[in-house]
């Protein structure tokens, strides 16, 4: 019997994360496990973007289900939004002033911070798991209300993620003021990267995190490995996030393929930040390659891999320009090895410690480095037998390690221990729950 009494055969677990579904594929991956080993989930996110909402769709068959989905931003009711707003630039003012309390913490983090805890709290659970820093007092907070536990899963280093510059010190005040009240109680807490996990032991003092990595479930992939892609024009290097903005490494990615001796087209994916494409395109009209620059639009992550697959080679040019990129592995590298494309990945320390596992499946180039990307390039380009031979190892690496059927066993292990004598799930029969076709 669990702890809250459920005639469930395992005990509900509530996933608790600000973010849209479709931009968080970790809470839907870990929903899928959580699902598919027994337990029930309840899941509580945001809703913010027009887009994102429309793509949350295809989760409504899923075996778990949405419990509460929590409005911010333009779209929300005007009086939740002015509250929220008020609420949020208060706080922010008291954080500033030396006046705060984890309440006002909790405020100032997030708009929605104190709306997720009111959602967490009419959902019982005997485990709740917060995604991101804005959801740990939320999960905390239930989990106190049931007499439950609760989790923290940190997809990047939060404390990192904005520049060590004095206009971030009241959000990097909010961020640890949180961080390091309700670390502590967590009965785990996993981690994005090794890095990541190092981080939060070291500024935090707990327990090294657990490392779930950001890979994704098999049955995306390809049904085999091709010997390149099928882009045309090419040859072709991809590129994709949700944003195509700065900080990224695609004015790199434009010097280089000017620079690049193979003659590549740069394929990008997202929304553009404003402004940004017309950066680009005006830096490579410098090298007149403004005709070799090509913007697609933003797609459902359950399309990522086989859209990677058409593409040559994948591009990660994280430029590391906060701490949290320095040491992050993005969804983007798995799902590029997983549809079967080498990776061409900037220098920075993840990248660096990954690149021993990766072996001919990627390559790294000096970060911001324009000639050095492009020598990799055409490496990479300039001979169709070894592409075909790298192609050849992603496929390999996605099939074989770096796949969500494998990772899945660990974050079920951090579970069934949380829970001891009660959790009963064994991890070798888990299927990950699919979508009803």
């Amino acid at each position: 019997m669990n702890r809250l009494g459920s005639l469930s055969a395992l005990p509900r677990v509530c996933i608790v994360t600000p973010g849209h579904l479709s931009t968080n594929p970790r809470v839907v991956k870990e929903a899928d496990a959580l699902a598919g080993a027994g337990y029930e989930v309840r899941v509580i996110s945001a809703d913010y973007l027009h887009w994102a909402r429309e793509a949350d769709r295809i989760f409504n068959d899923r075996i778990w289900s949405v419990a509460d989905k929590v409005r911010f931003g333009p779209d929300a009711a005007q009086p939740s939004r002015a509250l929220q707003l008020l609420r949020q630039h208060s706080a922010r003012l008291m954080v500033a002033g030396r006046i705060s309390s984890l309440a006002v913490a909790r405020a100032a983090c997030h708009p929605i911070g104190p709306d997720l805890v009111a959602a967490a709290v009419r959902v019982p659970a005997a485990l709740y798991i917060a995604h991101y820093t804005a959801a740990l007092p939320a999960a905390a907070i239930a989990a106190r209300r049931y007499g439950a536990l609760y989790a923290f899963d940190a997809e990047d280093y939060h404390l990192g993620e904005l520049p060590e510059l004095p206009q971030y010190n009241v959000e990097r005040q909010s961020v640890h003021a949180i961080e390091k009240y309700y670390l502590g109680g967590c009965s785990y807490v996993t981690a994005a990267s090794p890095g990541i996990a190092d981080a939060y032991a070291q500024t935090y003092k707990i327990k090294r995190p657990t490392v779930i990595l950001n890979v994704f479930p098999r049955a995306r992939a390809p049904c085999e490995c091709t010997a390149g892609g099928i882009s045309s024009p090419g040859p072709s290097v991809y590129w994709f996030s949700q944003t195509i903005g700065p900080n990224r490494g695609l004015e790199c990615a434009v010097n280089a393929i000017g620079l690049a001796r193979s003659q590549p087209h740069l394929y990008l994916r997202g929304i553009p930040a404003r402004g940004f494409v017309e950066h680009l395109r005006t830096m490579a009209a410098v090298s007149a390659v403004a005709d070799r620059i090509h913007i697609l639009p933003p797609a459902l992550p359950s399309d990522l891999e086989r859209l990677a697959t058409a593409y040559d080679v994948g591009l990660v040019g994280e430029t590391g320009y906060s701490p949290n990129r320095r040491i992050a592995l993005t969804n983007k590298l798995f799902i590029y090895l997983l549809a079967g494309v080498p990776v061409v990945m900037s220098d920075i320390p993840a990248h660096k410690e990954f690149a021993s596992e990766a072996g001919i499946a990627a390559q790294l180039y000096a970060a911001d480095d324009a000639d050095s990307l492009a020598a990799v390039l055409d490496t990479f380009l300039g001979d169709p037998k070894m592409l075909a031979a790298r192609r050849a190892a992603a496929f390999h690496l996605g099939q074989t390690r770096f796949n969500w059927e494998t990772e899945q066993l660990t974050l079920l292990n951090c579970i069934r221990t949380a829970f001891g004598a009660n959790a009963k799930a064994d991890p070798a029969c888990v299927t990950i729950a699919s979508p009803k076709t």
